[in-house]
């Protein structure tokens, strides 16, 4: 899993860590099939990076700003577990989740979300 979590590194953003990282697949509003890759929670967004299918083919490089995130939810289906999200209205699905700890992924994915949002309300007070 070190090797595969390497290969997201490349995209990142200067000083831009991963936090914690799943392998999974992407099925949204763009890609019906299952795209494989994996899903990074990093200090300053959540990141998929799909692995490219043969050498012809560019990787798929999806980024979600934490304070777009309208939600977030684990789900339980008959193939196990999945991650729905809504981004800007769409909706995002992670399946055929392996790897690290879904727990620590989803906990460190909503504290980032709130105090993003927390950060925006300090900038753009209402009342």
């Amino acid at each position: 899993m070190k090797s595969d979590i390497n290969q997201v590194k490349h995209v990142l953003h200067e000083d831009e860590n991963i936090i914690e990282c799943l392998s999974c697949s992407l099925v949204a509003h763009f890609c019906l099939a299952p795209h494989p890759g994996f899903f990074a929670a990093t200090n300053k967004r959540l990141l998929f990076y799909g692995i490219p299918a043969s050498g012809t083919t560019k990787e798929l490089v999806e980024e979600f700003a934490y304070i777009n995130i309208t939600s977030i939810e684990e789900k339980r289906g008959i193939t196990g577990k999945h991650i729905h999200m809504y981004y800007n209205q769409d909706l995002y699905k992670f399946q055929q989740i392996q790897g690290m700890n879904m727990f620590d992924f989803m906990a460190a994915v909503k504290e980032k979300m709130c105090m993003f949002a927390a950060s925006a309300k300090e900038r753009y007070p209402v009342g």
